[in-house]
């Protein structure tokens, strides 16, 4: 006698999905999650980069309005800066500063009436420059793949989320009710100021 077919659950297909789709973009949602709020806030900082700056004196410059070759490397010096100096890197924004170009991340700005200078670095931040990378898709090519399979699982998460429970608890009940709160508040924000 052949064994009973096994019978067809959607209900636990529909929990097993979840869950093992929750697991395995776990870490992925958490670095999305991480990323939003860091660029949510871009008007009150810079979620890519940190921006350090240090003010030392400066002696007082033999013109001041050219920088010399020996000011320069005496400069460098000071600061601890042992990039070559190149006159073609250094611009008169205006008659109260010059600024030295050392790199793509890197510059002098000298205030000879001031008798000061500021060394300015720009450094990626640990991690978050990452996590933003990946979250804004700026890898393009395989990632916008990986990304567009990510979202359709977050779709696939939020709609079996609403099935896990029966009854009262359910989506015919409690489940269903904060399901659809929690569609109006956007909504109304997006009215507010969706221009």
């Amino acid at each position: 006698m052949a064994p009973p077919a096994k019978k067809f659950k959607p209900r636990l297909w529909n929990i097993l999905i979840h869950r093992y789709l929750g697991y395995f973009f776990l870490g992925l949602t958490v670095v999305y999650a991480i990323s939003g709020l860091a660029v949510n806030h871009i008007e009150d900082w810079n979620p890519n980069y940190i921006t350090e700056v240090r003010q030392v004196p400066l002696p007082p410059l033999a013109a001041s309005d050219n920088l010399t070759a020996p000011e320069a490397e005496a400069l460098f010096a000071q600061l601890g800066i042992t990039k070559p100096f190149n006159p073609e890197n250094v611009f008169y924004p205006d008659e109260r500063q010059i600024q030295v170009i050392l790199a793509s991340n890197e510059k002098l700005t000298l205030f000879p009436a001031e008798k000061r200078a500021e060394h300015e670095v720009v450094k990626r931040r640990p991690l978050l420059h990452a996590f933003n990378f990946i979250h804004l898709n700026s890898a393009k090519k395989l990632w916008t793949w990986y990304a567009d399979f990510y979202a359709v699982s977050l779709l696939i998460i939020a709609i079996t989320g609403l099935f896990m429970k029966k009854g009262k608890e359910g989506v015919w009940g409690k489940g269903g009710i904060l399901a659809l709160a929690g569609m109006v508040v956007p909504v109304i924000l997006m009215l507010m100021y969706y221009e």
